[in-house]
């Protein structure tokens, strides 16, 4: 059995932190453990987006008591060859971190990260965040997440991020 391996790991999403642009060890470090306080979502806390029960296939599901739960792989992960197989070793999702102060051009931090995002082809979701803008940057952004909220704690922003991906 795999050292990672637990019964709780076949239920949990797999979502890759990919570092975009020119980012510091600690920084990166910081920024991937606001990811990991957000772990556990439970259902209650979010709903179901289909209108008409009879067609949603989420009817069964514990919404009361039930809970998200992912797997934050740092740097991602080399395709599993059980993949195929095993589901849970997918990587559903792929989120880029940029801390735009060493990152000034974003059209090419944007252009890193779809190259990063081909690599990852059973992910479903992509999000690429920047954070800590400059003015000129803030104008420019299109395809990237910018978050500067200064003022906030890391649990606060990691809360937020979660709910834009």
């Amino acid at each position: 059995m795999e050292p990672d391996v637990s019964v709780e790991t076949s239920a949990m999403i797999r979502i890759a932190i990919i570092p975009i642009g020119k980012i510091p060890h600690q920084t990166l470090r910081d920024y991937y453990s606001m990811f990991l306080h957000h772990h556990t979502i439970p259902l209650s806390s979010i709903s179901s987006f289909y209108t008409e029960e009879q067609k949603s296939p989420f009817t069964n599901q514990p919404w009361e008591t039930g809970s998200l739960r992912f797997k934050f792989v740092l740097g991602g992960a080399p395709p599993s060859p059980w993949e195929d197989f095993q589901s849970n070793r997918k990587i559903l999702a792929v989120i880029g971190v940029c801390h735009c102060p060493l990152s000034p051009d974003l059209d090419s931090v944007i252009e890193e990260f779809d190259g990063v995002c081909k690599g990852y082809a059973s992910a479903r979701v992509t999000r690429c965040f920047g954070f800590f803008p400059c003015d000129s940057q803030v104008s420019l952004s299109l395809r990237c997440i910018l978050v500067n909220f200064l003022f906030l704690n890391w649990n606060r922003i990691g809360f937020v991020i979660i709910y834009f991906f």
